[in-house]
């Protein structure tokens, strides 16, 4: 699918949507700037080794509803067959590498009920979706980046290894 076609596909998907606030309902829809670029974090291992991700591009889109939190990311020039981890990150990019992962309860646990995990696994062509729904909605000012790591999520621990990539986005539009 050619890049047009995804960004057609991505906007036909957002229309209509736009801010609705009243006592029954509140609705957002918004997707990251198209030409948003992406941090490939430098030595990411520590250890010289190359980063995976360099040549990444894509997007990350986001809406809440009903008092929940939908993220969508889909990005490209990923290693084949690969997967990757890939969470909600409170920090922006360029601020402590994004910082932690983004909680819905602060002091709570890493999980995927309290917060948004996006892990895949690259197809052939190096392309890699994601698709998460939180039963919360981000705290306004509470998360700024969408962060690519090495591996997917441990469910135990939350972990997903060193930070590869990273993109900023305003969750608060």
């Amino acid at each position: 699918m050619s890049r047009m076609m995804l960004w057609t596909l991505a906007g036909a998907l957002l229309v209509g949507c736009g801010q609705i606030e009243d006592d029954v309902s509140s609705q957002r829809s918004a997707i990251a700037d198209p030409g948003a670029t992406w941090t490939a974090f430098a030595n990411p291992y520590g250890d010289g080794r190359p980063n995976p991700t360099e040549g990444i591009s894509g997007f990350v889109s986001h809406n809440t509803s009903g008092g929940s939190t939908h993220v969508a990311l889909h990005v490209h020039g990923l290693p084949a067959g690969r997967e990757f981890g890939s969470h909600v990150h409170a920090l922006p990019c360029n601020v402590n590498a994004a910082g932690g992962h983004y909680r819905n309860d602060p002091a709570g646990p890493a999980t995927p009920d309290n917060e948004i995990w996006l892990d895949f696994t690259a197809n052939d062509a190096g392309n890699g979706n994601s698709h998460a729904v939180a039963a919360f909605l981000i705290r306004p000012n509470g998360a700024h980046a969408v962060a690519i790591h090495d591996h997917g999520t441990d469910p135990a621990t939350g972990a997903a290894g060193p930070k590869l990539a990273c993109v900023d986005v305003n969750f608060d539009e």
